[in-house]
């Protein structure tokens, strides 16, 4: 009953929405962007021409992706190709941007997922399963940059946890060699830093890790913590 209020607009954004949550995006309005995320889509961003962009997509802290998002009944036309793909080349400067234009654009009503990338000679949009995660796009653009492919943090953590986690990789990316977590006990430090290895292991070119624990117990509490990432 409650989708009786909502515009088809709004119930379209829901499900483009959760494409995007799904695939290890944050989705926060353009006021809320800071340095300690990793992979987010801002809401209306700011464009030239005091446009607005439905989504611009963000790794790393700079800029990749655009997308444009419609009702249910539009059928993604050319004339919403062309405005996407002009979007990808009026980003203001004050943005950090992997590529000027951005190479990547995406269009959807909330049930159909077009992508293209703009740097192909084709003009060919391609339907999607699913949205692209953080790491593809960076690995269909060759970033170098160790850190660019982390997504969005799990859902379910802690707040004390969502600070740990997204400080100490914060950390890593600004080339800092030493960082120290302090959390109060029964706070989750096992799992958060389960959370981190995992993290690492997945996103980042980094393969060893050494989790060093003092007793026993601990180990096999920290064995039981990984296995929820297996």
């Amino acid at each position: 009953m409650a989708n009786n209020h909502k515009t088809p607009e709004e119930l379209a954004r829901e499900k483009i929405d959760l494409f995007l949550t799904n695939s290890g995006w944050d989705i926060v309005g353009r006021n809320e962007y800071n340095e300690l995320l990793n992979a987010c889509a801002i809401k209306e961003g700011l464009l030239k021409g005091n446009r607005e962009a439905d989504y611009l997509l963000f790794v790393g802290g700079k800029a990749i992706a655009v997308l444009e998002a419609k009702k249910a009944e539009n059928k993604l036309n050319t004339e919403v190709a062309e405005q996407v793909q002009n979007y990808s080349k009026i980003v203001p400067d004050w943005y950090k941007m992997w590529q000027n234009p951005l190479p990547f654009v995406f269009m959807s009503n909330g049930q159909t997922l077009l992508f293209r990338d703009m740097r192909a000679e084709e003009i060919e949009y391609k339907e999607l399963k699913k949205m692209l995660s953080p790491k593809e796009l960076v690995k269909m653009l060759d970033i170098k940059e160790p850190y660019a492919s982390l997504p969005a943090l799990p859902k379910g953590l802690r707040e004390c946890q969502i600070n740990a986690v997204a400080n100490l990789e914060l950390s890593f990316k600004k080339n800092k060699n030493k960082a120290l977590i302090c959390l109060a006990t029964g706070a989750g430090k096992t799992f958060t830093a389960c959370t981190i290895v995992y993290r690492l292991l997945t996103y980042t070119p980094i393969r060893k890790v050494l989790f060093l624990v003092d007793r026993n117990n601990l180990g096999a509490q920290a064995q039981g913590e990984f296995k929820n990432y297996s």
